[in-house]
């Protein structure tokens, strides 16, 4: 029973970020298919998160800069337990055409914790906007 039901919520996240992304004129991946999670994980600003997971990506190249929207799974504590965290991150990458670029680290944009999954991925939208001059 508890497999069935989150089966369903999944169905559901998935076909609400996939009309996000028909919105936003981005592609969606249930899994990591572009391999974040090794880019993302030190960046995160909590220290001693491990064993980060990228799901539920929007991504788009607009220009000359790749976008990354996405929840991301980690967890954090050493002494008693490990406790998981989830968040909805994202950020920008110059288009390298082939060519390894090194401008620097991606800045990572993480939504607030309290938000639904919607507004969660419009805070982290409108963050790289802002960060890209509205791009």
């Amino acid at each position: 029973m508890v497999v069935a039901i989150e089966m369903v919520r999944s169905f559901r996240r998935q076909r609400v970020l996939r009309k996000l992304a028909r919105q936003w004129d981005m592609h969606f991946a249930a899994g990591d298919r572009l391999r974040l999670a090794s880019r993302v994980a030190p960046h995160l600003p909590i220290p001693g998160a491990a064993n980060v997971r990228v799901r539920d990506l929007l991504f788009r190249t607009h220009g000359d800069l790749h976008h990354y929207l996405f929840s991301v799974d980690y967890t954090v504590g050493v002494i008693r337990g490990k406790i998981g965290r989830c968040r909805v991150a994202g950020f920008q990458e110059p288009v390298s055409r082939g060519v390894r670029l090194h401008r620097g680290s991606p800045v990572l944009a993480l939504a607030p914790y309290g938000l639904s999954l919607t507004a969660s991925y419009e805070y982290v939208r409108d963050a790289l906007a802002q960060a890209s001059g509205g791009a």
